[in-house]
């Protein structure tokens, strides 16, 4: 059976990029119904979602939806493909309801809502104010589009349900194939790693001011852009933090870096959203085999075990960040058998493999879709197209 990735997603994204891969890894032949839109702009700060840049926007996603009517015209479809919105693609799911037919289901994997993104963890905009009420109408309608919601935890599908999506399954994210191999890094003394955006979910505050705490027992490097890292620079230089700001790496690099890290940072955030989502950095992390020290949350329990896997704080406490820090930095050989329990519990629950065993199974459950036998993983990799 065929399964068509469908809208104007950003390919490059770890989500969709695991989803297409659990897919193939299901069996079915992946193909794509693919506009891009969204790439030109990496980091998404309060500009982007001004009136203006909002206005060129929808000017912008109507002539995307007429190319994506063409080329839906264009597939073959019989018999009728499975059709998969990924993460970003609010508006590309209900335009998936009306226009993907025939089709033989629609599942939508957002990742994260919209309101749970821009009202609630950035403060773009008000709950009650127009673009909020806009923005929790447009999640509302997406959640219902389906016939099925993969949401990425159980604490995730719960915030979902609150939202009106009812046909929801658990479908855990897991790592991508590049960082299950374990690059030949010896881990830097002290070094202390973190990449992503700056986002608020991401609590780089509270890491500037735990790096304060440390001084010089740790290396903290910052790796990664964003419209809040000029601030977060002026911060470092105010609490005199020990912090080196790096820019982003490719992707093929990041598993490097973390290999030379002698402690991998999450993300610290005191939002719900924090609290409720296994962001890839926690994934990866484990993967490579590196102790890792992230906020506590519903969320993360449900994929590693605080003690074993990795050491937790409450979010936005730099005291305890600090505290968990150097614990790992001064017992070296707790941060290793830590990082080994977390890799070898990775691989034996979140791996490739296992991850599109169980989309198949949820599929197969609870749309009565069954793919043929799974291909291998290189086979897998090969049939998305």
């Amino acid at each position: 059976m065929t399964a068509c990735l469908f809208g104007t997603y950003v390919r490059a994204h770890s989500a969709n990029r695991l989803l297409r891969l659990a897919l193939a890894g299901g069996g079915f032949a992946v193909t794509e119904c693919h506009e891009p839109l969204w790439e030109e702009t990496a980091d998404k700060g309060g500009r982007y979602f001004g009136a203006l840049s909002l206005a060129r926007l929808a000017a912008r996603y109507v002539r995307a939806a007429r190319q994506l009517a063409q080329r839906w015209r264009g597939l073959s479809k019989e018999p009728p493909p499975l059709v998969v919105v990924g993460f970003g693609g609010q508006l590309d799911v209900l335009l998936a309801r009306r226009l993907c037919r025939p089709r033989a289901g629609l599942v939508f994997a957002p990742l994260v809502s919209l309101t749970e993104t821009l009202v609630e963890d950035r403060k773009l905009f008000r709950p009650r104010g127009a673009v909020g009420r806009a923005l929790a109408a447009l999640d509302r309608a997406a959640l219902r589009a389906a016939d099925l919601i993969l949401a990425d935890t159980a604490a995730h599908a719960d915030y979902l349900g609150e939202l009106g999506a009812s046909q929801v399954a658990v479908w855990y994210l897991g790592v991508e194939p590049e960082f299950l191999p374990r690059p030949p890094v010896v881990p830097v003394a002290r070094r202390v790693l973190f990449y992503g955006r700056y986002l608020p979910l991401h609590g780089v505050d509270t890491i500037v001011e735990a790096a304060a705490r440390l001084g010089a027992r740790a290396d903290v490097v910052l790796i990664g852009c964003g419209p809040e890292r000029p601030r977060i620079e002026a911060l470092a230089r105010v609490r005199g933090a020990s912090v080196t700001f790096r820019d982003e790496v490719p992707l093929a690099a990041l598993s490097a870096e973390l290999a030379s890290a002698s402690v991998v940072l999450g993300v610290f955030g005191a939002g719900r959203k924090a609290a409720m989502v296994v962001p890839n950095k926690v994934y990866q992390a484990a993967a490579c085999g590196r102790p890792l020290v992230t906020r506590d949350g519903p969320g993360l329990r449900e994929v590693l075990r605080p003690g074993d896997h990795c050491l937790v704080c409450p979010p936005a406490d730099p005291a305890a960040l600090a505290t968990a820090i150097s614990t790992l930095l001064d017992d070296a050989r707790l941060a290793e058998r830590m990082g080994h329990a977390a890799r070898v519990h990775l691989l034996e629950r979140f791996a490739p493999e296992q991850q599109a065993e169980h989309l198949g199974a949820l599929l197969a459950e609870r749309l009565g879709i069954a793919p043929p036998a799974p291909p291998s993983v290189e086979a897998a990799r090969a049939r998305v197209t």
